[in-house]
């Protein structure tokens, strides 16, 4: 290839001609071809700093990490769009006393503690971060306002705690979970007649069977072969640490005893509730939640609880 140069434009040409017009080759602006290069240095960094290219059941992650907080441990996560939010949601202003609040929550020997004077707006603080963590975690059960589903998932809101309402049991029962357990009538080896003693007693203990020969068989029942005393304790009371229902109070929890119109309807509902029991893993189970909150939320969350109008 001949190099010709154009002397009225001083600009070199490649040497090909089409119908009497040259073809010039203009060299580009040096600032162009720095600045190409650039790119694409840029391009290389950036394709090993951040995630990139999609592969066939992935995608590259790059090396660039971000530290979060998960779980109360802070961890090094690779960056993209989600982990830069998070670290920036937890380095803000509002976050920083969020965590400092979680610190007092978390440094209280005992949870009744929060009453205390010294930890003015912590009981505030729980409230609202508790409200949060509710409706997160336990209205799927437990409704948005604590109102509970007969036979199903308990009321809060009520006074009829089966696992106890004080600050720190509110806080054992969410931390470690918990399964209702009521042993069938079949396991204690009650006949039939017995059954239906002992469901009388047990109406008596709310005032909502008259006491007469039977209830009084059902007594003896209670308190020795049926092994109700266990758990519902020799008043019928309750035993907290058992789970046990208060069966002297007008809450009822899995037996409809107020759409009884006679009687006999309230000792068929009590009967069947004693044959059929509760049976544990399958009736009446609360998870444990101390995999999912840190002991810092589950303490916001049982304070929470606590207000919503039942708590001791």
């Amino acid at each position: 290839m001949s190099e010709n140069i154009d002397k009225k434009q001083e600009v070199e040409t490649t040497g090909h001609v089409w119908d009497g017009v040259q073809e010039f080759n203009n060299p580009l602006p040096r600032w162009w071809l720095l600045s190409f290069y650039g790119t694409v240095i840029f391009s290389l960094i950036y394709w090993v700093l951040y995630p990139t290219w999609p592969l066939p059941n992935n995608w590259t992650k790059g090396i660039k990490t971000v530290q979060v907080k998960e779980g109360g441990e802070v961890k090094e996560l690779n960056w993209n769009t989600r982990t830069l939010l998070a670290e920036e949601l937890q380095s803000s202003t509002e976050a920083k006393n969020r965590d400092a609040f979680y610190g007092k929550l978390g440094a209280l020997k005992k949870l009744e503690d929060i009453q205390a004077t010294e930890n003015e707006g912590l009981k505030e603080f729980a409230l609202s971060t508790g409200a949060v963590m509710f409706a997160d975690n336990c209205a799927t059960c437990h409704g948005a306002g604590g109102e509970g589903k007969f036979g199903l998932y308990p009321n809060l809101t009520d006074d009829a705690w089966l696992w106890g309402g004080h600050y720190s049991q509110i806080e054992q029962t969410i931390t470690m979970g918990r399964t209702g357990n009521m042993t069938p009538a079949s396991l204690t080896g009650l006949t039939d007649d017995e059954i239906t003693d002992v469901a009388k007693y047990a109406l008596t203990l709310s005032g909502n069977y008259t006491s007469d020969e039977a209830s009084e068989r059902g007594k003896v029942i209670f308190e020795g072969k049926g092994t109700c005393y266990t758990c519902h304790g020799p008043d019928g009371k309750g035993v907290v640490t058992m789970g046990g229902a208060n069966l002297t109070d007008q809450i009822w929890e899995l037996v409809p005893i107020f759409d009884a119109k006679t009687d006999d309807e309230k000792v068929a509902m009590i009967r069947k509730q004693v044959i059929d029991g509760v049976t544990p893993a399958t009736d009446r189970v609360m998870p444990t939640w101390k995999d999912r909150l840190t002991k810092e939320q589950i303490r916001a969350l049982a304070v929470y609880v606590h207000e919503l109008g039942g708590g001791q």
